[in-house]
């Protein structure tokens, strides 16, 4: 808690040890498993040559992106981000439960790396796992983000609900599509992913340029890129991450997902919130406005509603606390469906001093209450706060 009001941190990030694979990847696997021969800071992995990384993939930030780790994270850092250092920053910032998200494992979500569907849902086992028996110490105060394989439905279907069994579990990183090979979010073949979600309550989560492949790419983190990571890497970090939540906001509404599931719940993280108001009025115009002349077949026939009531009905947005126009964004939505990050430990995050710098902006406490815990709440669900007494 900080100055009365309670904190949830919506977007916070795990960070696999580099024998995570050695220790939990499924029998009959082991040999096909990623080779980690370094890491950056204990932040990103590095790959020898193997099955997902034929030809390794090495660190792509300068060290000067960690000069500073050291000083901001201390013995966190010593401990590689243990429970119980995570739990004392925690205190410190005022964060009463923080909702993890997988760091070099967001490459489950791209379809592009595993080719055999039976090794990525031994990945997925393998990093669910993981982070699970990771959550268990913290009294309910760690809470993660699991996944689930699109390149084997039933499997993917079989692991929701495996998690939802997980006390650990508040929601599942969005199945990669392979939308360049038109298997795409409202294909039917994947409609059993968004009924167990449904089913189970758990909340399907983008996050930042991973959401969509072709911001990973504007990225700069693919060969054959748009944007050069030496010589645009700025721009295309400043572009990607909203640009990838964008598509995965437009695309999961005008396939008409939302439209059949009506309680399936969405959230699209680490992306900033400032862009929201623009991007559906946008999308309004062209599903009913005067540009959906071009389009009108199309979106009769999958949605009823404006994409920004489908937004207002099941989707959630995180913010960063220190982004410059949250205060229009906050009075836009009147506080609702945002919720708050920290984006914790990575080296860009506003540790230490994120909570403060939420409260620092010109919001009313309405809305700071409803962002800083109950819109997380409202889309996580009673798991957030099972075990923590809260």
């Amino acid at each position: 808690m900080r100055n009365g009001f309670r904190v949830v941190d919506g977007d916070g990030h795990m960070q696999e040890p580099m024998d995570m694979w050695e220790n939990y990847m499924p029998a009959g696997f082991k040999d096909r498993a990623p080779k980690v021969i370094g890491h950056a800071s204990k932040i990103l992995l590095s790959y020898g040559p193997c099955e997902v990384f034929p030809e390794g993939q090495e660190v792509g930030s300068r060290d000067r992106t960690f000069f500073d780790m050291k000083e901001r994270y201390g013995r966190a850092l010593d401990t590689w981000f243990s429970v119980p250092t995570r739990l004392e920053h925690m205190d410190d910032e005022g964060v009463d439960i923080a909702v993890g998200f997988p760091t070099n494992c967001q490459m489950l979500g791209s379809p592009t790396l595993v080719k055999d569907p039976a090794l990525h849902v031994a990945l997925v086992e393998a990093y669910n796992n993981w982070t699970t028996d990771y959550c268990k110490d913290s009294g309910g105060r760690v809470k993660t983000i699991g996944h689930a394989s699109a390149m084997d439905v039933e499997a993917g279907v079989q692991e929701i609900h495996r998690m939802a069994r997980a006390a650990e579990v508040v929601g599942i990183f969005h199945p990669g599509m392979d939308e360049e090979a038109g298997k795409g979010w409202g294909d039917p073949a994947v409609e059993p992913l968004w009924a167990a979600l449904v089913e189970t309550d758990l909340p399907v989560c983008w996050h930042g340029s991973a959401s969509h492949t072709i911001a990973t790419n504007v990225m700069g983190n693919r060969k054959g890129n748009l944007m050069r990571r030496d010589k645009y890497g700025p721009l295309g970090h400043a572009i990607g991450h909203p640009f990838g939540a964008m598509l995965a906001v437009g695309g999961f509404i005008m396939s008409g997902v939302l439209e059949k599931y009506p309680t399936l719940k969405a959230g699209f993280y680490e992306s900033n919130a400032g862009w929201l108001p623009f991007w559906l009025a946008r999308l309004d115009d062209h599903a009913f406005g005067r540009q959906g002349v071009f389009h009108s077949d199309h979106t009769s026939s999958t949605m009823s509603l404006k994409p920004s009531e489908y937004f207002q009905r099941q989707c959630f947005i995180a913010c960063d606390g220190d982004e410059g126009t949250l205060n229009l964004v906050a009075e836009y939505m009147d506080g609702e469906n945002i919720v708050f990050n920290t984006d914790y430990p990575h080296p860009d995050a506003p540790f230490p001093g994120a909570v403060d710098k939420f409260l620092e902006q010109p919001l009313q406490d309405d809305h700071r209450r409803k962002i800083l815990w109950d819109n997380s709440v409202r889309l996580y669900g009673d798991k957030l706060l099972a075990g923590t007494g809260l």
